[in-house]
């Protein structure tokens, strides 16, 4: 029955890492002399967002693309064992709109493919939504961050439930939650040396899903004759995102990422497949991953990042290891 939930805490990775879009800090205002050297080139690490929101009349708009492999499952006592490979080609569109007031507004429309042990499926993923907020702004000479509260939803238009036992969990593509949440980002920037510059960023967010309605086969479990609700864990995402600038073109990244989630109860009936009673829900889980990438910037407007993101310890959750690439465009 682990290899249901491979997808489901897959999409909640890739929910995790698509709802706090990444967007190109605006140039600060011109430097004093002998301050800075130059204004960096950043487009932002591959999962932590900045502290700052878009403003009115401007947008940010960012294409991912996700590889993924889940080769892996921690049990509870950390320790991974090897399952079969379950494959993920995630596309994403992260977008931020400017709107008076300090706000911005964040949609990112998703869709994936997924394939193991012979089965595979293309799916429309849940869409995450946001609203951010500018609670404190910053330039290049404070000592103090930018800071920016950040509201959090999900359109979940993807397919969670009525599932197809041959796919396998491929067919996949949503939680059937709202996925109500709220968050804080803390940004700064710092001159090191001439042209190197490091751009530190903080997130913490915390989410309490709605309940959710299944039948049968579903995301979070089930089978023949499964009837009932789905209350899925609460949790909590700790990100730690770094930018460290080689030149004003060249920048390395670096995202330490850390996530609990609550257990996920179920109230119904569980129903049996093949005479044996079915499972659905999941244990408390946690993760530790990291997520080293490159950037090039073409100019304080349009960058490019690639790299990759992989757990490095877990507990009742996935052992996964992901390609990334993005283009970031600011306009």
């Amino acid at each position: 029955m682990i290899s249901l939930f491979l997808p489901l805490l897959l999409l909640l990775s890739s929910l995790l890492q698509a709802d706090e879009p990444q967007v190109h800090e605006l140039p600060p205002p011109p430097p004093k002399e002998d301050k800075m050297e130059y204004i960096p080139w950043l487009t932002g690490p591959l999962l932590t967002s900045g502290g700052h929101v878009i403003p009115n009349g401007h947008y940010n708009i960012e294409p991912y693309m996700y590889v993924t492999t889940n080769y892996g499952a921690f049990n509870s006592h950390w320790h991974s064992q090897s399952v079969p490979n379950f494959y993920n080609l995630l596309w994403s569109i992260s977008t931020n709109i400017g709107i008076p007031g300090n706000f911005d507004v964040a949609f990112t429309p998703q869709w994936s493919w997924n394939h193991t042990s012979g089965a595979s499926n293309w799916d429309l993923v849940d869409m995450p939504i946001g609203l951010d907020y500018q609670i404190l702004s910053d330039t290049p000479e404070d000592w103090w961050p930018a800071i920016k509260l950040q509201l959090k939803g999900n359109i979940p238009i993807g397919r969670y439930q009525k599932l197809h036992p041959n796919k396998l969990g491929t067919d996949i593509g949503g939680t059937g939650s709202f996925l109500p949440g709220i968050g804080l980002v803390f940004s700064n920037l710092y001159h090191i040396h001439k042209y190197h510059y490091l751009s530190m960023r903080y997130n913490v967010s915390y989410v309490v899903p709605t309940p959710v309605h299944v039948k049968n086969y579903n995301a979070y479990g089930g089978g023949h004759h499964t009837r009932g609700k789905v209350f899925p864990g609460a949790y909590l995402t700790c990100l730690v995102g770094m930018e460290y600038s080689l030149s004003q073109r060249w920048v390395l990244a670096m995202d330490i990422d850390y996530t609990h989630f609550n257990k996920t109860r179920f109230s119904g009936h569980k129903g049996k497949t093949n005479g044996v009673r079915n499972a659905i829900g999941s244990p408390s889980a946690e993760s530790f991953s990291l997520a080293p990438a490159i950037e090039y910037n073409w100019n304080a407007y349009i960058g490019v990042i690639a790299g990759c993101w992989f757990t490095v310890a877990g507990r009742n959750t996935t052992d996964f290891a992901s390609g990334v690439v993005a283009v970031n465009i600011y306009h």
